[in-house]
Formats: C-alpha cells, structure tokens, sequence
C-alpha cells in the first residue's frame, strides 16, 4: 500500500499535509502520542473519511472501489449485545452464502481463535480476552483484503495480549494488516515495519521515524539482540 500526498483536515484543524507513505504487504504498526492521526489514518485508508491525495493497494491494483474489502477491528469489541458469540461472527458475512459455507466459515475461525466454548454465550457472559478474539473473528471471517486494527487489545494483561498475538499471526499472513499500538511490545511482535508519527498543536503531522523489523513474526524473539535494538530506537523516537 502506498499513501501519496495524503491531505486531510478537520475543519481549520489541519491534520495531514503531503503526507507519502510505502507500507509493504504484511504488517505496519502506527505509534505515536494521542491526537498524532492514528485513527484518522485507519480512517482515510478504509475511505471513511474523504481526503486529497492518492491511497494505491498495490496487491490488488489502484481501483479500489470494487475490489478491496476492509475489515476494521475497533477499540472496543462492539458486539451486538442480543447475538450469541457464533450469530456477531455471522452477522458480517454476504447473505449470498449458503447455509453450508457461512456455517464453514464460522467453524474455522472459531477454532483457529479458540471460542468453541463460549460459541453460545452472549456479549455480556465472556471475558474481555474472548470479547477481543471475536471482534477478531468477525474481522477475519470475511476474507478481507486489507485489515485494520486500532488497538485492539487495549485493556488486556500482558498474557493475554501474547496469548492473542499467538493465536492471530498465522492468519494473517497473506494479508496487508494496519496496526494502531501504544504498545512498544506489541508491535515488537507483529510488525514488519513501524512507523512513529508526531503532532504539534496546529501543525499537520509528521512522521518522526520508521524502521523495518526484518524477522519473522512466528518464533520471534523480541528480547533478543536486533529487535532490542528496535525496542530502543523505538522509546527513543516517541519519547
């Protein structure tokens, strides 16, 4: 995915300006302080907001309007409250399926994501670790193109982030994955490349560093010797 000269704004309230960007398939995790255009970003990329400039999607050509499927997981789960865990990960999929292939498509990522046992549950009897693997489901179970997750796992324990991280990086591999993070270990463990934007009161933001994590996210060490180093120049470039 390329962004070009990406210009948007918020009334007088500027928030990019020429913006360019080269985010290769695979993962790109966006950090920065609050109020930095993260979400904006996200919301520029899925077409939700209306902008200048040019966003190409390379993996599958420019002319995005019939082709690209985005799937968005938010802050906050947003399950429907009255639907079982199984009927929030139906709800997204095309009524054109058939019984049989919306019924095989909930079946795998329900195992690949582990909620065989709350399939039945509602909302507000699940945990907020499974709450957080359903709103994932519901984003995977649409084969989408381009997947955008804007911290998703906010409020998670640390084991549970690593738990989920686990359970979702090898579905994702085929597919170019946006990644809004506080969370240095995070992106530390998902991305393929980080970049650290930066907002000064009224001025348009500005990407302060990128760096390309090089190692495969499957048996990744994070404490190791490269991705330290990342880990450094990362602290070093938001603080």
């Amino acid at each position: 995915m390329r962004i070009e000269n990406l210009n948007f704004a918020y009334g007088d309230k500027k928030i990019f300006q020429d913006l360019n960007m080269d985010m290769p398939k695979g993962v790109t995790c966006i950090m920065g302080g609050s109020g930095a255009g993260k979400t904006t970003l996200l919301n520029c990329i899925s077409r939700q907001l209306d902008f200048d400039g040019n966003i190409a999607y390379d993996a599958i050509g420019d002319d995005c309007n019939n082709c690209i499927n985005f799937a968005y997981v938010f802050q906050q789960p947003r399950l429907i409250p009255s639907m079982s865990v199984e009927d929030n990960i139906k709800f997204v999929l095309p009524r054109s399926l058939t019984k049989e292939q919306v019924k095989q498509k909930v079946d795998v990522v329900i195992a690949k994501l582990q909620l065989e046992d709350c399939r039945k549950s509602y909302p507000s009897k699940i945990s907020g670790g499974q709450a957080s693997r359903v709103s994932l489901a519901r984003a995977l179970v649409t084969d989408s193109n381009i997947l955008l997750l804007d911290e998703p796992f906010k409020g998670l324990d640390v084991k549970l982030k690593k738990d989920i991280l686990n359970l979702l990086i090898p579905l994702i591999e085929n597919k170019s994955v946006v990644f809004v993070t506080h969370d240095v270990e995070e992106a530390l463990a998902i991305a393929d490349k980080v970049f650290v934007f930066e907002r000064k009161d009224g001025e348009a933001v500005m990407i302060k560093g990128c760096l390309d994590i090089e190692q495969k996210q499957a048996g990744r060490d994070i404490y190791g010797e490269q991705l330290n180093r990342a880990r450094k120049q990362i602290y070093e470039l938001l603080s």
